[in-house]
């Protein structure tokens, strides 16, 4: 063996590299289960990177078939881990050996179930050290109320992140005694750092656990009264603050306006607010300038709305760069189940020079070009939207740092869009960092395969998955517009529109069934894909007959 190898650090990055936590068919773990087996050189390390990041405590016990069974959980035929026996002290001192490993942990893996007994024979280790000594982050998704002794096995004090997600199962069986080892927590795991609470809650030890803690950097929450939210914002090191804003917090800002000298770390704010008017009193009355912005909010909201926040941002923001920009209305906010403004002629959205109807417009976004600073652009809002090609150009040389466009993924922009592909390819030579991109596009002006380049040489090798909103296709244009994908985007593996129930069950005044246009866009997206596979070849073809080059 190459002396390199026993450099522990070079061995350590090499197996970090091997490991895949997205990696379907667990071909990584699989080599780091062989490499773990190589030789003693490699084994600890192999499995350190193996276990460290653990999702779902069923493989510790299925190390020991002895001990462990399976059955299936009817009518799907789902296996299900149980426990046969309890386990012996050598069987035991293997389990110890596999958790001593972990690092961070999600206790339940839907896709490998484990029965109530697994979690009761982990919580009873005989050893009197802790289970899971190193775990640094526990993601807690087990509600059901018998379990909830575990949650004390897995705590300690070199916790630093702590998530419970319970929105699946509920927390509504929690009693008195879960609300005792809630409260236990904080003081059982005085380090964390990143705390992320459930949205809604009926448990009050939950939210009131933020007490606790005086050393926080991220905490993702619910509803909070105002005590709790005056104790987070003197925080020091808090850079993180996702919260459901509440009229009793409003209201404590107005009567006890805040001291100057809060937040004053805090660069991302994620608010939950029932009307987009409320964040930007929120944030004037804190006088808070975080780089990224997500607000979602459960009324409207308006045309007037989007630009009063719009030029909020440009008076609030003066000597501020502010990064990523993020408005979306709740999904539960359907459409109107009035028939909606008809997609209009290809034309566009104008008509004699004027807006079709009132909407989003593209002058709307334009206060937001003074700040170059902008990498995050995601607006998802009930309203149509008319951008055209002048206007994509403009905030696309605005900002050249650009990595995330997306305008109405869910509701689309109901009217027929004014951006052609000379917008688009516009947009992908001023912002070559762009990754995500959903937009609407005009594919009539698409006509006929070109025998150049359809893109003419423009291209983006960032984007894997493009959306176009609700855009309308016609059959004709359905080979032309793959054609223009696969040359502009090469490593494009999907192309979506019409996805959402907010855009299929909309009634437009035309007579074509929304699921048509979803079927076109699909067939679209396979097109592409045998597309770039052929350019693949070509240029494989072509490399080996000319192997110099020529």
């Amino acid at each position: 063996m190459h002396r390199l190898f026993l450099v522990h650090e070079l061995l350590t990055i090499i197996c970090e590299h091997l490991y895949d936590e997205d990696d379907v068919p667990h071909v990584s773990k699989a080599a780091l289960a062989r490499l773990a087996r190589t030789c003693k050189a490699f084994h600890a390390v192999a499995l350190n990177a193996l276990w460290s990041n653990l999702d779902g405590v069923a493989p510790l016990v299925q190390c020991l078939p002895e001990v462990t069974r399976l059955y299936w959980r009817l009518p799907l035929g789902t296996a299900v881990v149980g426990i046969e026996r309890a386990p012996h002290k050598a069987e035991w001192d293997i389990i110890q050996g596999y958790a001593s490993r972990v690092q961070r942990l999600r206790v339940l893996n839907p896709f490998r179930p484990v029965e109530q007994s697994v979690i009761f024979t982990l919580s009873c280790s005989p050893a009197t050290s802790p289970l899971f000594p190193n775990l640094r982050s526990l993601v807690w998704n087990d509600s059901r109320p018998q379990t909830m002794g575990f949650l004390r096995t897995l705590c300690g004090p070199l916790l630093t992140s702590l998530t419970f997600d319970c929105s699946s199962t509920g927390t509504a069986r929690w009693d008195g005694t879960v609300s005792a080892i809630l409260i236990a927590v904080p003081v059982i795991c005085p380090a964390v750092k990143v705390i992320t609470l459930p949205s809604s809650s009926p448990c009050p030890p939950i939210p009131n656990m933020l007490l606790a803690w005086s050393h926080l950097e991220e905490v993702t929450c619910g509803e909070i009264d105002t005590v709790i939210f005056r104790h987070l914002a003197k925080q020091t090191y808090l850079r993180k603050l996702a919260f459901i804003l509440s009229q009793s917090i409003s209201r404590s800002l107005t009567d006890y306006p805040p001291s100057p000298q809060i937040f004053l770390h805090l660069r991302e704010l994620e608010v939950h607010t029932p009307e987009l008017l409320s964040l930007i009193e929120f944030m004037q009355k804190l006088e808070i300038h975080p780089t990224s912005i997500h607000a979602q909010v459960d009324t409207g909201p308006t045309p007037r709305d989007m630009r009063a926040f719009f030029a909020f941002l440009t008076e609030h923001y003066v000597g501020f760069k502010p990064q990523n920009v993020s408005l979306k209305s709740l999904f539960s906010i359907r459409m109107p189940s009035v028939a909606q403004p008809p997609l209009l002629p290809p034309i566009g959205n104008h008509i004699n020079g004027q807006a079709s109807h009132t909407g989003i417009h593209g002058s709307d976004f334009m206060p937001l070009i003074r700040f170059g600073s902008i990498g995050t652009l995601i607006i998802d809002v009930n309203c149509s939207m008319h951008l055209a090609d002048d206007d994509l150009a403009a905030l696309a040389s605005a900002w050249p740092h650009l990595r995330t466009f997306s305008v109405n993924k869910t509701y689309g922009w109901v009217v027929k869009s004014d951006i052609t592909q000379t917008g688009l390819l516009e947009m992908l030579q001023r912002c070559p960092r762009l990754q995500t991109l959903c937009i609407a596009i005009d594919t009539d002006t698409f006509a006929d395969v070109p025998l150049d380049r359809p893109g003419g040489g423009v291209q983006n090798m960032n984007i894997r998955t493009i959306a176009f909103a609700d855009s309308i296709i016609q059959p004709r244009a359905t080979t032309v517009v793959a054609a223009f994908l696969s040359d502009v985007f090469p490593r494009l593996n999907e192309v979506t529109a019409w996805k959402s129930d907010q855009m299929r069950s909309r009634r437009d005044a035309n007579t074509t069934d929304q699921t048509v246009y979803a079927i076109r866009w699909e067939g679209v997206s396979q097109q592409v894909k045998g597309m770039i596979r052929i350019r693949q070849q070509e240029r494989r073809w072509r490399r080996a007959k000319n192997p110099d080059g020529r």
